[in-house]
């Protein structure tokens, strides 16, 4: 299992070790009270005081002990030896000299150890009884043998002590970890919840994913977390979003250092490397594709913070999951953005279409307002359009539209909005500009307008309106209709011309 964040509230293995470190010293509290004051005033009472004392620092040891490192296989097994050692040298200490009653418990406790289970218990209360009957029965046929049933008495209530600890502290440390795995796959679920409300609260693919990479990182722990597009034929890799920064900057990745994301790409399989080396720290890695039919769109990428020699089939199925979810997001995000890309652009041009104008220049007039800038709004009319139709077909007239509309984006600045109005109308949003630098990018585009020569047409020409906030229109529709008038100058004087809001002739 891979390293997780402690669950909120209750936390099994933390009342696991607690309720060990318990157990463990009542067992030293009867040892020591058993073993001490039977070797009051003896040669061997400081060796006994100092075997107590060891016995109850191994259990200060214990709860001071990082948790991690308690939770380890290794530190399990040197509690497990410690406890053997301990509880034996126990046992030896309280034997009668001469005798050797405390080899069979000392057995019957090391098969305890070995093997917790219920029916070892149930052996070792059975192994006593019988043991006592047995040495009773020497007793009575044999006269030169005297057991001391006080010895055997005090060996068998330490023994039957030390046994039940080894049972139930096995049996707290795997209900601790059905406790934690319940836990573990409960918050999983809960994450698995939270991503997908998002989903259908959010078309935002980026917003998605950024979410879906940062629980990614609670749940398993890691360091970092990223979604990747790869192109294979390419062999480029980009960084689409990262657990430590929504929007990467700098996003390419070299596919020549990280062989893994090529690999899992080709495979279309998780793919995980336990001893990876990044920066001269060991790690491990997860690669997982992110699948819908069959196709690619991505690879969730993960690194943590220590090396990890497998991954459970809980984690695996959680992976598999949360990148089938990310490729989903993604797929129905990408659709949504296409839908809506083409509900708001003409087809025909590429460019925004009179609705998307609308909202835009709805937005952009009200940042104007509120900043107190200047913004400025162009409608051009192409000239004769109707004339290139009806000599020429709809598809040449199709052709110059295209081709015009071309000119007039190539024609703005990167922040200017360009966008057909409709029929042979095209308009240009200009913010944060006066109406001098209006007529200046109008005259701009008129004059490339007609420099264009069209194969068995030859050249059209372009009549443009102009207007400005806040010098002859204060809201929308009064930007639109001033443009507008000023449009319907320009034609009236010749068109090829670039009319202002007092329909003065700027030029030709």
């Amino acid at each position: 299992m891979l390293p997780t964040k402690p669950a909120a509230g209750y936390e099994p293995h933390l009342e696991n070790r607690k309720s060990v470190v318990s157990l463990r010293w009542l067992l030293i509290i009867l040892a020591s009270y058993l073993t001490v004051f039977s070797h009051v005033g003896t040669a061997d009472f400081n060796f006994v005081f100092t075997y107590a004392l060891l016995f109850a620092a191994t259990n200060i040891v214990l709860t001071l002990l990082p948790f991690r490192l308690y939770e380890s296989k290794s530190i399990g097994r040197v509690l497990a030896v410690m406890d053997l050692v301990l509880v034996s040298t126990a046992l030896y200490l309280l034997r009668q000299p001469g005798t050797y009653f405390y080899v069979p418990f000392v057995l019957v406790f090391l098969m305890a150890v070995v093997w917790r289970d219920l029916r070892i218990v149930l052996f070792s209360v059975f192994a006593v009884s019988l043991l006592y009957g047995v040495f009773t029965s020497f007793k009575l046929i044999l006269s030169d043998l005297d057991p001391n049933i006080e010895e055997f008495l005090t060996l068998a209530l330490l023994f039957i002590v030390a046994i039940f600890y080894v049972f139930l502290s096995d049996r707290l440390q795997q209900d601790a970890r059905l406790s934690s795995i319940v836990l573990e796959e409960k918050r999983r679920a809960e994450v698995m919840v939270e991503i997908t409300s998002s989903i259908s609260s959010s078309l935002n693919s980026q917003e998605i994913l950024y979410l879906i990479v940062t629980r990614l990182c609670e749940v398993f722990g890691a360091k970092e977390c990223s979604i990747v597009r790869l192109d294979a034929k390419a062999r480029t890799a980009q960084t689409m979003v990262k657990s430590t920064e929504p929007q990467p900057r700098d996003n390419a990745i070299d596919l020549e250092g990280r062989p893994e994301l090529l690999e899992a790409y080709n495979s279309r399989k998780l793919l995980f490397l336990p001893d990876v080396t990044r920066d001269g720290v060991p790690q491990s890695v997860v690669a997982a594709p992110m699948l819908v039919q069959d196709s690619v769109l991505g690879l969730i990428y993960i690194s943590l913070d220590r090396t990890r020699k497998s991954l459970s089939d809980a984690d695996e199925r959680f992976f598999k999951v949360m990148s089938g979810t990310a490729a989903n997001a993604l797929r129905n995000a990408q659709m949504f953005e296409e839908m809506e890309h083409r509900a708001r652009t003409d087809f025909l041009t590429g460019l925004p279409n009179h609705r998307f104008f609308q909202s835009t220049l709805s937005m952009e007039l009200g940042r104007a307002q509120r900043n107190n800038h200047p913004l400025s709004l162009l409608i051009i009319d192409l000239d004769f359009l109707k004339e290139v139709n009806d000599r020429f077909g709809h598809p040449s007239g199709d052709m110059v539209i295209r081709s015009v509309a071309e000119t007039i984006r190539n024609s703005c600045r990167e922040f200017d909005f360009a966008a057909r109005y409709g029929g042979e109308e095209f308009t240009v949003i200009l913010p944060e500009t006066p109406l001098l630098g209006a007529i200046q990018v109008a005259d701009r585009i008129r004059e490339r307008i007609a420099s264009l020569v069209f194969t068995g047409i030859g050249s059209i020409t372009a009549s443009i309106g102009a207007s400005n906030f806040p010098l002859n229109a204060l809201g929308k529709e009064d930007l639109i209709r001033v443009s507008d008038q000023a449009l319907y100058v320009a034609k009236n004087n010749g068109r090829d011309r670039v009319a202002y809001f007092n329909y003065q002739l700027i030029t030709k």
